[in-house]
C-alpha cells in the first residue's frame, strides 16, 4: 500500500442480494484514496452512493449486502478482519460522524456520559481523563459552558450544537482517519467555517486523513485537497480540487457546478432527469440520458478512465469538453420582480419573544417560579406584494422563531400585521381564516408529512379543512405544478426522495392558497440538483401567482438568488436590513460582513 494514504479503495463494489437469487448493484468498482493529513471530498446528488461508500469502509452495511474489493486502513485489509476486531477500529482509528446527530446520540444518556464512554472504551484512561478530554473537546468545537453543557441531554442542544458534540465525540480518540457525512448540513456559515477551521488544524497536526461527504461545493473548493464525484454508484471523476474547480471535465461535474448559486444569477440550472433505477442501470454510461454531450457509442459500454489530464475521468468526450468560465468579482443582481403592486402585506412592529423556563426544576415550575429569556427583541420588518424577504444569521439568533411568531405559533409581544390588520385585534374566526393564508414549509419536510397517510391525502388535507369535498383532481394538478407525478397520489412518505417530499410539502401549501408562505430552511438538507429545482420552482411560482415569501436560511447563496431584502439577525436582534444588491456589495454591519465572508459567497 501507498505509504502516503490512510485509507485506499480498491475495486470495491456493494451488492444487495433479493429474493430468488436476486443481486442488485449499489456501488461498482470504486476506487479512491484518502491521504494523511488531507481531505477527500465526495460528493454527488442525493443516491449516488457516498453515504453508502463511507459505510462500506466501516462495515456497517445491511446483513443483505455484499461487499467485494480491497478496503486498505494503513497496512490493514479492513475487509479481512472478523467483526470483534472492526468493532476495535471504529471510534478508535476511524471517527464517524453522521449526517442527523440527533438520531446518533442517545437521546436518554447526557452527552457528556456519551462522550466519556466512547474515550474510555477506546482508550482504557480513567473517568476523571475521560471527563477532562470531554471538556478540552467542547472548547476545540465551540460549544461555551463546557462544564454545564456535559450534563445536558441531547434534546436540550440546538441542532447545530449537537453537530458539533457527535463532531467531539469522533475526534474523542484522535483517529487516523474521520469519516464525515455532511457534519456542517445544519450548521450556520460562521460555524461551518469554525468546525471546518478546525478539521483543518487537526488534521495537519495529526496527520489524520479526512473523508468529507458533502452537498456543499463551495466547502469543498475552501478546505478539500481531493474532490472524487460519485454519480449512480460509480466514479466519473476525481483529482485535486483546483484541478477539479478550474476544469471540470466530465458534464456532470460541469452541471454540478453549474447548480450553485451565485450573486447575479437570473435562473439556476438544474440537471434534467433523474439517476437511474439501480435494478436497470444503463449498459453504457449512466448519465448518458440526461447528458447535453451524449452520443451513440455512449449507450454501449462504460466509457474508459482518461488519466492523462488535469483530473481522471470516464468520459468518451472529455476532449471535446471545455471548462466552465468562472465569473470575476460580483455582477450587481437582477431579480425578477412581480407584476402586483407592491403594497405591504405583512407588518412587524416591535416584535419580541420570551421563553420561561422554571429556574429549579419540577417542583419550582409547580411553584410558579421561572426564569424569563429574551428570544427576540425590537424586530421590525416590512414584507410587500410579490417580495421574498430572506433571514439570515447564526444559530440561535432567533430566525426560526421568527418564523413562528409570524405564523402565529407562540406567544409574543409587539405587532404582526397582515393586511392592515394587527392579528391581537382580530376575531377568533378571522384569525382563523387569515391564518389560512400564511403558509410553512419546515426545513425537514419527512417530519412534517404524516408517514401513515398517503401522499394525495397529505396535499389534501387543508381542502378537506377548508369544506371541500371533490378534491382528487385538485390534488393532482397541485402535484404537477410543483414538478410531480400523479401516480404519487397514493404512495407513502417512506418511498419518497427528500426532494420529493420537499415538493409535497409545498404542495401542501399551495393546496391553502396563501399569500405567504415562511420557508425554514427548506434546502438544507438538499444536494446541489435538487436544491437548483425547487429554488427554481419557488420562483416560478411567485411569478405565476404572486406569492410573497419568507425564506429562512444559513445559505446565504441560496438567500442571495431568491430575496429582494435580507434582514440580519443577531441574538435576537436586528442588525441589518438592506436590499439584496446592496446589502451585498457593501454591508454596512461588520457582523454582516463578516457573516458574508464565512459564506463563501463568491467562492466558486
Amino acid at each position: 500500500m501507498n505509504d502516503g494514504s490512510v485509507l485506499r479503495l480498491d475495486n470495491v463494489s456493494v451488492a444487495l442480494r433479493r429474493g430468488r437469487g436476486q443481486v442488485v448493484p449499489l456501488l461498482d468498482q470504486i476506487c479512491l484514496a484518502v491521504n494523511r493529513g488531507e481531505m477527500t471530498a465526495l460528493v454527488g446528488e442525493s443516491g449516488s452512493g457516498k453515504t453508502l461508500t463511507s459505510l462500506a469502509v466501516i462495515r456497517l452495511l445491511p446483513r443483505n449486502a455484499r461487499l467485494s474489493g480491497q478496503i486498505w486502513l494503513g497496512n490493514i485489509d479492513l475487509l479481512r478482519l472478523p467483526q470483534r476486531d472492526m468493532r476495535k477500529i471504529r471510534g478508535r482509528d476511524i471517527g464517524m460522524v453522521f449526517q442527523n446527530p440527533l438520531a446518533s446520540l442517545n437521546p436518554s444518556v447526557r452527552v457528556g456520559a456519551q462522550i466519556r464512554e466512547a474515550y474510555r472504551l477506546h482508550t482504557g484512561e480513567s473517568d476523571h481523563a475521560a471527563c477532562a478530554r470531554a471538556r478540552e473537546l467542547f472548547g476545540e468545537v465551540g460549544i461555551a459552558n463546557a462544564k454545564e453543557r456535559l450534563g445536558d441531554y441531547p434534546h436540550q442542544f440546538s441542532g447545530g450544537m449537537r453537530q458539533r458534540a457527535m463532531i467531539a465525540m469522533a475526534l474523542a480518540c484522535s483517529p487516523k482517519l474521520l469519516i464525515a457525512d455532511e457534519p456542517t448540513s445544519g450548521l450556520d456559515a460562521i460555524l461551518t467555517r469554525q468546525i471546518l477551521s478546525l478539521l483543518t488544524r487537526l488534521r495537519r497536526e495529526y496527520r489524520m486523513g479526512v473523508l468529507f461527504i458533502t452537498h456543499d461545493l463551495s466547502v469543498v473548493q475552501k478546505y478539500a485537497d481531493q474532490v472524487h464525484v460519485l454519480y449512480a454508484g460509480r466514479s466519473v471523476e476525481w483529482g485535486s480540487s483546483d484541478a477539479f474547480f478550474n476544469a471540470p471535465r466530465h458534464p456532470y461535474s460541469r452541471a454540478l457546478l453549474g447548480a450553485v448559486p451565485r450573486p447575479g444569477q437570473i435562473r439556476l440550472t438544474a440537471i434534467s432527469g433523474v439517476l437511474p433505477d439501480p435494478e436497470a442501470m444503463p449498459i453504457g454510461c449512466r448519465f448518458s440520458p440526461r447528458c447535453a454531450y451524449h452520443q451513440a457509442e455512449c449507450d454501449c459500454r462504460y466509457p474508459k478512465i482518461d488519466h492523462k489530464g488535469t483530473t481522471s475521468v470516464a468520459c468518451c468526450r472529455a476532449a471535446d469538453i471545455v471548462s466552465a468560465h468562472r465569473p470575476a468579482g460580483m455582477p450587481s443582481p437582477q431579480y425578477f420582480r412581480s407584476t402586483n403592486d407592491g403594497a405591504v402585506l405583512l407588518k412587524i412592529d416591535r416584535l419580541g419573544v420570551d421563553y420561561r423556563h422554571p429556574a429549579g426544576g419540577v417542583l419550582a415550575a409547580l411553584a410558579g417560579r421561572s426564569k424569563s429569556l429574551r428570544i427576540l427583541d425590537g424586530i421590525d420588518l416590512t414584507l410587500r406584494h410579490g417580495e421574498c424577504l430572506g433571514i439570515v444569521g447564526e444559530s440561535g439568533s432567533g430566525k426560526s422563531t421568527l418564523g413562528r411568531a409570524i405564523l402565529q405559533m407562540v406567544p409574543y409581544h409587539g405587532s404582526v400585521a397582515f393586511e392592515g390588520m394587527a392579528f391581537d385585534r382580530m376575531t377568533r374566526s378571522r384569525r382563523k381564516m387569515m391564518r389560512r393564508r400564511i403558509q410553512v414549509v419546515f426545513q425537514d419536510p419527512r417530519e412534517s408529512l404524516n408517514p401513515r397517510m398517503r401522499i394525495g391525502d397529505i396535499v389534501a388535507e387543508p381542502l378537506a379543512l377548508a369544506g371541500e369535498r371533490e378534491c382528487r383532481e385538485q390534488v393532482r394538478r397541485l402535484l404537477d405544478r410543483v414538478g410531480l407525478h400523479a401516480r404519487m397520489l397514493d404512495e407513502f412518505p417512506h418511498a419518497i426522495s427528500g426532494g420529493q417530499a420537499q415538493r409535497i410539502a409545498i404542495a401542501r401549501a399551495l393546496a391553502a392558497k396563501p399569500a405567504v408562505i415562511v420557508l425554514d430552511e427548506p434546502t438544507s438538507s438538499l444536494d446541489v440538483s435538487t436544491q437548483a429545482a425547487l429554488l427554481n420552482l419557488l420562483k416560478d411560482l411567485a411569478q405565476q401567482d404572486g406569492l410573497s415569501y419568507i425564506l429562512i436560511s444559513h445559505d446565504v447563496a441560496a438567500i442571495s438568488y431568491m430575496a429582494d431584502t435580507i434582514a440580519v439577525l443577531r441574538s435576537g436582534r436586528l442588525i441589518e436590513v438592506g436590499a439584496t444588491a446592496g446589502l451585498l456589495a457593501a454591508p454596512g454591519a461588520e457582523y454582516t460582513r463578516h457573516l458574508l465572508a464565512a459564506s463563501f459567497l463568491y467562492e466558486i
